[in-house]
């Protein structure tokens, strides 16, 4: 069994205002070689040292073990505490980069976790569930996938015939095939998912460290043969 994880929203724990974390330090350079928009748009691991000083919590957030941040994508940003949970743990390919937050005046230690995961070439196509996604928020109809070569030539085919507008192919049903590594705690599976995933196991630790700031809940659309 696996659950879906991710910053948890309409919490008391992480206060009135989503994401926590909307804006960097005045002055900050967004369009540096080493920015967070940089580290955004990079397919592996940068080749560079983030500047991640500082995030800027919201005054009407509170502040928790995983924040919700607008300003950059491919990972987390968490608590020293919550980093030493996971480092407990089989984490798919991820690095911890070290990061400044800035709450009420005062400045805190935090991590980004960049996470590297793609398991899209061990899907098990024909044994899972696709559909037409419009503007992430529109589901127009199934679609049937037998490959990962049909799904690429099939989301082309859409974009192309759709142009001007956000149309893609999104999975609502995932099935892995064998070869997948069943003693990972957290991964994703990408490309048509936006979905982390973690195991019972680090769900526990989370729950019974008092990490704050999560969304937690059993993930029905995922499947290990």
């Amino acid at each position: 069994m696996y659950y879906v994880f991710k910053p948890a929203v309409d919490s008391p724990e992480i206060g009135s205002v989503f994401p926590q974390v909307q804006k960097m330090s005045p002055g900050y350079d967004y369009k540096a070689a080493n920015s967070v928009h940089a580290l955004s748009r990079v397919q592996g691991f940068p080749d560079f040292e983030p500047n991640l000083d500082h995030f800027i919590v919201q005054s009407k957030a509170k502040l928790s073990d995983l924040l919700s941040v607008s300003v950059i994508r491919g990972g987390f940003l968490v608590s020293k505490k919550f980093k030493e949970v996971l480092e407990g743990f089989n984490l798919v390919n991820h690095k911890f980069y070290p990061a400044k937050v800035s709450y009420k005046k005062q400045i805190h230690d935090y991590y980004w976790m960049h996470v590297i995961s793609d398991f899209t070439d061990i899907v098990d196509y024909r044994n899972s569930g696709f559909f037409i996604y419009h503007n992430y928020a529109h589901n127009l109809g199934e679609i049937a996938i037998a490959s990962k070569d049909e799904l690429i030539e099939k989301r082309k085919k859409i974009k192309a015939d759709n142009p001007g507008k956000t149309v893609t192919i999104w999975a609502s049903k995932i099935t892995l095939n064998n070869t997948f590594d069943k003693s990972l705690d957290l991964f994703e599976v990408g490309m048509f998912d936006a979905n982390t995933y973690i195991s019972l196991a680090l769900k526990n630790a989370i729950d019974n460290n008092n990490i704050t700031g999560c969304y937690i809940n059993e993930a029905n659309n995922i499947t290990v043969k």
